[in-house]
């Protein structure tokens, strides 16, 4: 394991990135943080020297990209589980049905626009601007 004082930032986000992932993807914690991101989580870890890291040639990382590739494309067609597919869909006709039968037609006696045929006679019920009812 390398020292934790990394020699550059750019190192430093790449491992905390690659330790974030890990997290998300289920991996524990290894300290008890304040911190709830696995991205400052991993920061957190990778400053107390608890994300073990070495640096590999270009042949080896070359080695794990091909890897990581391969592991994603598995992943990529691994089966889906999803929620139980639906009885059977209604047929056509018991659809349209439904959509033309009102909701409630007690709703249009309460808001019926005959009372109120015209706009003076609803000033009249509910008053002027200044809350009071019309002489």
């Amino acid at each position: 394991m390398a020292d934790v004082a990394l020699d550059n930032a750019f190192r430093t986000i790449l491992i905390a990135a690659e330790r974030a992932e890990q997290l998300i993807n289920g991996a524990r914690p290894r300290v008890e943080s304040r911190f709830a991101k696995p991205a400052t989580i991993a920061l957190d870890e990778l400053s107390r020297g608890l994300v073990p890291w070495r640096p590999v040639t270009a042949e080896e990382y070359e080695q794990l990209r091909l890897q990581k590739l391969e592991a994603r494309a598995a992943e990529d067609h691994a089966p889906m589980f999803l929620r139980p597919p639906l009885a059977e869909p209604l047929p056509a006709e018991e659809t349209a049905e439904a959509e033309e039968e009102p909701l409630d037609e007690d709703l249009d006696d309460e808001f019926d626009d005959a009372d109120y045929d015209d706009l003076e006679d609803f000033e009249e019920v509910v008053g002027d601007e200044g809350g009071e009812a019309a002489p």
